[in-house]
């Protein structure tokens, strides 16, 4: 009914995301929804990557050192994302947050034409369309609260 989960990495994001799709009844639908949010509460959030410096990273084929590498220094060695989950009789209720500085989380909720093009920027609206009943945003952008309705 209960857990409560704290991660710094990549693979911790990937495994919990299996973990809670599993949990969640519904694993073909949510467990891409739950990596995409996980992995960028660590990308975008505990390792303050922004959008433009993923694009080059990316472009570079150096993201996943970059992310490594911060993982390894100060300030963001000490972060974590905490995640927590209750379940009650109608929904799966899974709320994630990281200890970064927030973001506009508004102009990703959509697709954006924009950012048709880039190699990254669509997980958000991808997680709130396929993966979720309802997903929503709170404070500052680095808190998000999914939920699933029971069948």
């Amino acid at each position: 009914r209960h857990a409560q989960f704290c991660f710094k990495t990549l693979k911790e994001a990937e495994s919990l995301a299996l973990w809670l799709a599993d949990a969640s009844m519904v694993p073909s639908r949510t467990v891409a929804a739950y990596s995409e949010l996980l992995i960028n509460a660590v990308e975008h959030g505990n390792l303050g990557i922004t959008y433009a410096e993923k694009s080059q990273l990316l472009k570079d084929g150096s993201w996943q050192n970059e992310v490594e590498a911060r993982l390894q220094r100060e300030p963001y060695m000490q972060r974590q994302v905490e995640v927590t989950l209750d379940r009650n009789e109608a929904e799966f209720v899974v709320t994630i947050k990281d200890q970064g500085q927030g973001f506009d989380w508004s102009e990703y909720l959509d697709f954006s034409p924009e950012r048709a093009f880039d190699l990254h920027g669509r997980g958000i609206a991808m997680a709130k369309l396929l993966g979720f009943d309802a997903m929503e945003y709170q404070g500052n952008g680095n808190t998000v609260v999914t939920r699933v309705k029971h069948s």
